[in-house]
């Protein structure tokens, strides 16, 4: 029996030592920045000791709460909270479209409207059980998908994408025609946007394994807002509404302006001083938003949107949701603690999603430059589909994702006091930005001025009159021009100041088209044009996101870098194929 004892107790300590050295073998091997080689458990691993690690610090953070008596007051007499917040907002409702309907339809009220429904909706399911509807709607997808199923996948995806050049096709041309819009005009920016997606095909890192469900619904969901902004009276007043909300709120930086320096100053229109102000003016609500949670909540109910219809991870979802308030670099903070478990996929679609729109905070600058804010509000909303969409052509996604399944905006490392530290945390980082922004317009503007100044030198010798980078590269973008839906009159002008925003960037891009040709070009070329420039895909935007992701993520430096260029490629393409949308709806 102690001989037996004696082997069984050998054989467990061979048994530990040997798993032991196994663990160490393998520790080495979690750091490999090359996600074919990872093993799936270690991205398991990784996912649940981030989800520990955050639950923790969210349990923390809820007691801290619960530990003060005026939640506890709240929570106890909650339902009566509930109660009078609806009466209140029922009479103010009430009162206020018997004082305003009688006057006729106008965009406040529509939008009253719809927030009074937000609310009782969102009260009302927090006593009325959604289980039959969910339960419902749940099993007609589960028998539809059964269904499905039995279809082979390749024919399934090529009867999807039937289906959507079906819609896009028979919407464009059903519609009457207007001066503006002719079917021959809308038959060109439908066959760039074809061709747009077939340059992306045909450049692809892995055609095979695209996964067409996701780009055939980016491409719809695409579409569909388009013609609702464009051709639906509530779509155009919602927008035109938040665009005159957006101005009229960022002008209210102009105060803050005048009380520093002066009602001269802050009236000059120097762009520094008109711009400047509002973007840290909007850095600091968007703080404070995050603060009171209203941010978080609206992201992670948007992303699972996205996730759930596109099939993608929840965080590419949360960063493609956050670009058009946030932009580059700053998106990509609310999935900081997963940067690093990125796949490359994930990483390409993250920085995409950057170059594909324009930020809230420099919404005021180009407004002020006289550049339709309704317009630029519909195309970054529209570029949160479509980057998706043209980023999984680019580079399909090979691996599997640690946030496949979920998402989740991890708390913030530093967290604020209260509402004024949150306000002055902001106002900081929108300095940052500012001065940032500043140092970039003021080096890439001399440095442009600098090549064209040399290349006018060199065409003097052969007597070509102001010979500049924008000129030649101009007619490249030529064929650009054209296939998004522009006057041919205009082809040539349009093509400039598309090469202008990808060697400078769109302020000024943006500054031509507004003061230069703006009576040149026409209405149609203007829109179509104004839907093309709104991204920051330029070469300086790819130092920017370089450094930003590099330094949140040092260890994926060189993934990082060899994935921007193609990533700003994805985002140009994606302003074009919201331009020949817009080419088509016009």
């Amino acid at each position: 029996m102690s001989l037996h004892k004696e082997e069984m107790d050998q054989q467990d300590a061979m048994a530990y030592r040997t798993q032991s050295n196994l663990t160490d073998v393998m520790e080495p091997y979690s750091d490999v920045k090359n996600k074919n080689e990872k093993a799936s458990s270690t991205a398991i691993d990784m996912s649940s000791s981030i989800s520990e690690h955050e639950s923790s610090t969210i349990d923390r953070e809820e007691i801290e709460k619960n530990d003060t008596w005026l939640s506890l007051f709240y929570k106890r007499h909650r339902p009566w909270f509930h109660a009078a917040f609806f009466l209140i907002a029922t009479g103010f409702l009430a009162a206020a479209y018997a004082l305003q309907v009688p006057k006729g339809y106008n965009q406040e009220n529509l939008i009253l409207g719809l927030v009074y429904a937000f609310i009782v909706l969102k009260l009302a399911f927090k006593y009325i059980p959604t289980a039959p509807i969910t339960s419902g709607w749940s099993f007609c997808i589960k028998k539809a998908s059964k269904t499905i199923e039995h279809i082979p996948k390749n024919f399934r995806s090529l009867g999807y994408g039937v289906f959507v050049f079906a819609v896009i096709v028979i919407t464009v041309f059903v519609l009457p025609e207007k001066p503006e819009s002719t079917r021959l005009q809308r038959l060109i920016a439908l066959f760039g946007m074809f061709v747009f997606f077939g340059c992306l095909y045909i450049t692809s890192r892995n055609r095979k394994i695209i996964n067409w469900n996701t780009v055939l619904t980016g491409i719809l969901m695409q579409f569909i807002l388009a013609l609702f902004v464009f051709r639906c009276t509530v779509g155009h007043d919602i927008f035109q509404w938040a665009s005159t909300f957006a101005q009229g709120y960022l002008e209210k930086a102009t105060h803050g302006t005048s009380f520093v320096f002066g009602d001269n100053v802050a009236n000059s229109g120097v762009f520094a001083v008109t711009v400047f102000p509002s973007l840290i003016f909007f850095a600091a609500t968007v703080q404070v938003l995050y603060y009171f949670g209203a941010l978080q909540w609206l992201l992670k109910k948007c992303a699972k949107f996205f996730m759930s219809f596109l099939k993608v991870s929840g965080a590419e979802s949360i960063v493609a949701v956050a670009s058009p308030f946030l932009g580059q670099g700053e998106n990509a903070l609310l999935i900081k603690p997963f940067l690093p478990y990125l796949t490359n996929s994930e990483m390409h679609q993250v920085m995409a999603s950057g170059f594909a729109t324009i930020s809230g905070s420099v919404l005021y600058g180009y407004i002020a430059m006289g550049v339709s804010g309704q317009a630029l509000l519909t195309s970054c909303i529209m570029s949160i589909p479509c980057s998706i969409a043209v980023s999984k052509i680019r580079m399909p996604e090979d691996d599997v994702p640690i946030t496949a399944r979920e998402v989740r905006v991890p708390p913030s490392d530093e967290k604020p006091a209260n509402v004024l530290h949150a306000a002055g945390s902001g106002a900081a980082t929108g300095m940052n930005i500012a001065l940032l922004m500043c140092a970039n317009l003021i080096a890439l503007l001399a440095l442009l001025y600098a090549i064209n100044a040399g290349l006018t030198w060199l065409g003097n010798f052969l007597t070509i009159q102001e010979l500049t980078l924008q000129l030649i590269t101009g007619y490249v973008f030529v064929p650009v021009a054209w296939l998004i839906g522009v006057d041919t009159k205009d082809v040539v002008v349009v093509g400039q100041l598309l090469a202008t925003k990808i060697w400078a960037n769109e302020f000024v891009a943006y500054e031509s088209l507004a003061s230069i040709y703006k009576d040149v070009l026409s209405d149609r070329s203007y829109i179509i044009t104004t839907y093309a420039l709104c991204g920051f895909a330029n070469l300086g935007s790819i130092g920017m996101q370089i450094g930003v992701l590099s330094t949140m993520a040092p260890k994926r430096n060189g993934d990082i870098a060899r994935l921007a260029v193609s990533a700003m490629i994805c985002g140009a393409f994606s302003t074009w194929i919201s331009a020949a949308i817009a080419g088509m709806l016009i």
